[in-house]
């Protein structure tokens, strides 16, 4: 995973909720707060004709899943 300093972060916690295109992500706000949030999937797809989907939530911080290692990437495995 990507190192994180300071500032805000989340975790997915479930996918494919009732809403299509949405997940449940758990977002820490600083020290011990923590809240639930449902946040839309990120739109953005890899160049190409079978451009694999980015795999966090819309308006992330940071490069899309699939422009990073294996390691990196939250939803594979």
């Amino acid at each position: 995973m990507a190192s994180h300093d300071d500032g805000e972060h989340c975790g997915l916690l479930g996918g494919d909720l009732d809403e299509y295109g949405t997940a449940l992500w758990l977002r820490w706000l600083g020290g011990t707060e923590v809240e639930l949030v449902v946040l839309p999937d990120c739109p953005v797809v890899a160049p190409g004709p079978d451009g694999e989907g980015c795999c966090l939530f819309a308006g992330h911080a940071g490069r899309h899943t699939w422009d990073g290692t294996a390691e990196e990437a939250p939803c594979t495995g």
